[in-house]
């Protein structure tokens, strides 16, 4: 079954009661910014933009079910639920629920992962996921489930009554309901799920009521964006950890495994676009031009930053015995997925007396360096591994 195109929806004419309406929002503090998008021949679209599937006449009639009170009843005709938590208007009140209609495929496979992550990062803020899967293959997907494959509660969709009710016409689709009980959002594109996601968790219930009332009107209104919050991790689970043995051999360097950089990142330049650093294990391999066994390394960090993107930088420092504009020529000729900087003063490289080049350390995202030592030893590329695979960020 193929996927039916898809194009960004377009808003209905606004009155001149939206405007009143909106006007009295604003002026009462409802809402913290509206952003306007477009303003055509009496037409707007405002906010994020949420882009739905399918033809128009999809569109249309995902437009008819949008904003209204979730049908909780449709909860009643699923089974099977694999927490044995199934989902009532109790248990979703205030809350923000993502639901994936899906079925065993390979593009539904990458949603169960798309609602993992979601559920990882969100279900502190008050987000429940919950994936519908019809009968046709159930046994097929609670072995996944059983296996570990799977890590958000599935529920069995009996003779298809879910699907239908919430108009689902592929897989995988997307729904979300808000915090005040209502389907929000219907067959949305999967670009759209993040930004669909952070808008409705920012959302008090009574901003939910009213974001919903004009969204029915053509406008969609975009709460002013919050900064993700931190995730929390207690240092025991860093100290309990089965990080990597430590490199016992000729290190060409101060041996600083087990502790955090000497210097602190900052005083480098970017040579590429600047990556956010945040909660990612981090490799900084020091490195030349001029260095032979540097450049055979680089095929491998550019491998290991492929694999493991969104969970891993490799920053290749620069600036040993040469200027940045060579640097910047050899780099230009690259395509290198990890990121790469130049430090003049060569500020950690001094602090950890590195002797010879390439040298690699490993950091764990509290900081701490779990593994130092040249990349083309063999225990490099397993001890970054160890290291994403035991980091606590990365847990479920």
């Amino acid at each position: 079954m193929t996927r039916k195109s898809t194009r960004n929806m377009t808003s209905k004419t606004a009155t001149k009661k939206t405007a009143s309406i909106l006007a009295a929002l604003l002026g009462a503090g409802a809402l913290l910014s509206v952003g306007m998008s477009t303003i055509e021949m009496g037409t707007a679209q405002m906010g994020p933009g949420i882009a739905r599937e399918g033809d128009a006449a999809h569109q249309e009639a995902l437009r008819e079910i949008e904003t209204k009170p979730f049908a909780v009843e449709l909860f009643e005709g699923l089974d099977e639920w694999t927490l044995g938590q199934a989902l009532t208007a109790e248990a979703i009140a205030g809350k923000v629920v993502l639901i994936g209609v899906v079925a065993n495929d390979p593009q539904s496979m990458m949603t169960f992962s798309s609602l993992a992550r979601h559920q990882r990062q969100n279900a502190d803020e008050g987000l429940v996921v919950l994936a519908v899967h019809p009968e046709a293959g159930w046994d097929a997907i609670n072995e996944k489930v059983n296996a570990g494959r799977i890590k958000v509660q599935v529920a069995r969709d009996v003779g298809g009554a879910f699907a239908s009710g919430v108009l689902a016409d592929n897989y995988p689709d997307l729904f979300l309901i808000d915090r005040a009980g209502q389907l929000r959002y219907a067959d949305i594109t999967n670009k759209s799920l993040k930004a669909a996601v952070a808008q409705l968790l920012r959302e008090s219930v009574e901003e939910a009521i009213a974001n919903a009332e004009l969204q029915a009107q053509g406008i969609e209104v975009a709460i002013e964006e919050a900064k993700p919050k931190k995730k929390e991790i207690l240092p025991a689970k860093y100290t309990r950890a089965d990080w990597p043995a430590k490199n016992t051999g000729k290190l060409n360097a101060k041996n600083v495994q087990g502790k955090p950089l000497p210097v602190p990142l900052g005083n480098e330049e970017w040579l590429t676009k600047e990556k956010d650093l945040e909660g990612k294990v981090l490799v900084l391999d020091f490195w030349a031009t001029w260095c032979g066994p540097c450049r055979r390394a680089s095929p491998m960090l550019d491998k290991l930053q492929r694999k493991y993107e969104g969970k891993l930088e490799v920053l290749a420092i620069s600036g040993q015995s040469e200027d940045e504009g060579t640097v910047r020529k050899y780099i230009g000729k690259k395509r290198n997925a990890y990121s790469h900087l130049f430090d003049k003063k060569q500020s950690i490289y001094r602090k950890l007396e590195i002797r010879a080049i390439p040298h690699t350390i490993i950091m764990s995202t509290d900081g701490v360096i779990r593994w130092q030592g040249n990349p083309l030893n063999p225990a490099f590329e397993k001890a970054v591994e160890q290291v994403i695979a035991q980091d606590p960020m990365f847990a479920d």
